[in-house]
């Protein structure tokens, strides 16, 4: 019977060790499935785009399988789990970038500081709320040389309701410090509103120009600045929105608290319209600017703003391609966190670079006056 017993035990320990390394499999293929997010079209596969999304918890599940069979001295398992992870190195480290700041001595002296923020139309204030906003307290601080904004919301320079939301000269007036400003408007008219894309520069803007984008209110401006006695090429974003309502959002927190199945179809019925659609429209957006990118003749190129999508995505790759530089990938730490509100936390903001320039000190402000974070970094030209 002891020997019966024994033997039951085992085959038991197997069944369970077998099982739990099948289940690590899939985990492993999933892993798998979503970094090809960089690659499939979304409008051919639009379920590999939503495992990219879901990059971070995916490569977490896989990390757990490896501490798990590292502590049951599973040896040949934790090794196939580590070959795995370490295969993922790119997506990872892009996802995770591991660099600690530069010294201020050892940056270029003749260096610029990029800012990019999506400023939510500064959450629509009005009146005294509007003048003594947060946000603008923060541009007149922040020391940046180029300044990009998106949905940025002004009433017109001849507006004098000062119970109304601020004026695009009275944005102007605290933004003393940036002679250069352009506003690109996107949508269509919103009544005695000017709403788009916006760029504040201390050095000249020479074109300004709106991309071909289709979309009822998002978009992309191209400028051409002279920065040194050199031309650069800026590109400031605000790719097509989810448009995930805060109704949406309250779904999702709840399938995920409750875990009720009959909530599945609906989810999945919620999601297909929201990010499908948007994951589309937003393959075509990359691939129109990726396009004009490479036909400029500038002596550099950079490219910001809120791309609504993560690094593990079709448009951040397509974007990015082979001769731009993600400069929070390059110069981060952590996952940096652009996108914060009601528990949806991504890293969907980028100031990306060409190899003419260093980058330096890429940082997210963890300031709350909106529902994005500001990024920032510093740019060196480098030397000929």
């Amino acid at each position: 019977m002891r020997v019966k017993n024994k033997l039951s035990k085992i085959r038991v320990g197997r069944f369970i060790k077998y099982t739990v390394f099948a289940t690590n499999l899939i985990a492993i293929i999933i892993l798998i499935l979503s970094t090809l997010a960089w690659y499939v079209v979304p409008s051919r596969v639009t379920f590999i785009a939503y495992l990219g999304l879901g990059f971070p918890i995916i490569l977490f599940i896989n990390i757990l399988y490896l501490i798990l069979w590292v502590i049951t001295f599973r040896w040949k398992y934790a090794l196939v789990q580590l070959i795995a992870i370490c295969a993922f190195w790119q997506p990872i480290l892009t996802c995770y970038p591991i660099h600690f700041k530069t010294k201020e001595k050892d940056i270029p002296q003749k260096h610029i500081k990029v800012l990019t923020y999506n400023v939510r139309a500064f959450n629509w204030a009005k009146g005294e709320a509007a003048r003594n906003n947060p946000i603008l307290e923060y541009l007149v601080n922040s020391n940046a040389d180029i300044i990009c904004l998106q949905e940025f919301a002004v009433s017109p320079s001849n507006s004098k309701n000062k119970k109304s939301i601020i004026s695009e000269a009275e944005i102007k007036q605290k933004l003393k410090d940036y002679p250069y400003s352009r506003i690109i408007k996107l949508g269509s008219s919103r009544g005695n509103l000017i709403y788009g894309l916006a760029c504040f520069s201390k050095f000249p803007i020479e074109k300004a120009e709106s991309l071909p984008l289709e979309s009822s209110y998002n978009g992309s401006a191209m400028y051409e600045l002279k920065i040194n006695k050199r031309k650069v090429t800026l590109v400031n974003n605000h790719l097509e929105s989810n448009r995930i309502t805060s109704e949406d959002k309250k779904l999702y927190k709840e399938f995920f608290k409750t875990r009720d199945r009959e909530m599945i179809g609906e989810v999945a019925m919620n999601v297909q319209t929201r990010l499908g659609a948007a994951y589309k429209i937003r393959e075509t957006q990359a691939k129109i600017i990726r396009s004009i990118i490479d036909k400029q003749e500038t002596d550099a190129t950079i490219v910001c703003g809120d791309f609504n999508d993560s690094p593990i995505s079709y448009a951040y790759y397509t974007i990015k391609g082979d001769n731009l530089v993600d400069s929070y990938a390059n110069t981060g730490f952590g996952q940096g966190i652009t996108y914060h509100e009601n528990k949806f936390w991504f890293r969907i903001d980028f100031i990306m670079h060409s190899m003419a320039f260093q980058s330096y000190n890429c940082t997210v402000d963890k300031i709350k006056y909106s529902d994005h974070y500001p990024v920032w970094t510093y740019l060196a030209f480098k030397e000929k």
